[in-house]
């Protein structure tokens, strides 16, 4: 009896042990979540007016615009939405003439308005602080989501910027490409060593 309640515990505690251990990619999560960032190459963001399907406009949304890859170099892209494609470009000043092209009125439509309307592009120059307060783990895509830096509590609804890193292929199981991953991110953001507070 007492044998079966020693093996019925460690058992319990295997599970528990494999249950709380974290992935490579909840590692990952972790290590950057609330890391405060300098801003050491230009992140650019979109500032742009959405429509939705029922006419409600939500104003003033931002957009980051980076998407820096292992190959292929860095470009910039705004996502699709309501059944139009991604807007790509190299050149940041091209973005909003490209975005507003995109998003013409259809004249085939019963509702002929614009469903998105690019503002202006806002720039992170270096030396900007940052925080990061959130990261997404894609099939193939990183991403960081940056705020302000000394904002206090921090939602999703304060990121002003974000920094994507495509990947050609979808991430490993192991995540074996985080090295690579961070080597990218390095060239747009400097992590500033984690404090007691970012942890």
């Amino acid at each position: 009896m007492r044998r079966a309640i020693v093996s019925l515990a460690a058992v319990a505690a295997i599970g528990t042990a494999t249950a709380s251990a974290e992935s490579p990619q909840q590692a990952f999560i972790r290590s950057w979540e609330g890391r405060t960032v300098v801003v050491r190459n230009t992140l650019y963001t979109l500032v742009y007016n959405e429509r939705g399907k029922l006419g409600n406009i939500r104003s003033a949304k931002r957009d980051g615009l980076i998407v820096a890859t292992p190959s292929q170099g860095m470009y910039f892209q705004f996502d699709g939405r309501q059944g139009r494609d991604d807007v790509v470009e190299r050149d940041p000043l091209r973005v909003i003439a490209a975005v507003s092209a995109a998003y013409e009125p259809d004249s085939l439509e019963l509702r002929s308005y614009r469903k998105v309307e690019p503002v202006v592009i806002n720039r992170y120059d270096p030396g900007v602080e940052l925080v990061v307060s959130g990261v997404r783990i894609d099939r193939d895509v990183a991403t960081l989501v940056l705020a302000p830096s000394g904002a206090g509590r921090i939602s999703d609804d304060d990121a002003v910027t974000s920094l994507r890193i495509k990947w050609p292929t979808p991430f490993s199981r192991s995540f074996s490409e985080r090295e690579l991953i961070e080597n990218l991110i390095d060239r747009f953001v400097e992590a500033r060593p984690p404090t007691t507070r970012d942890r």
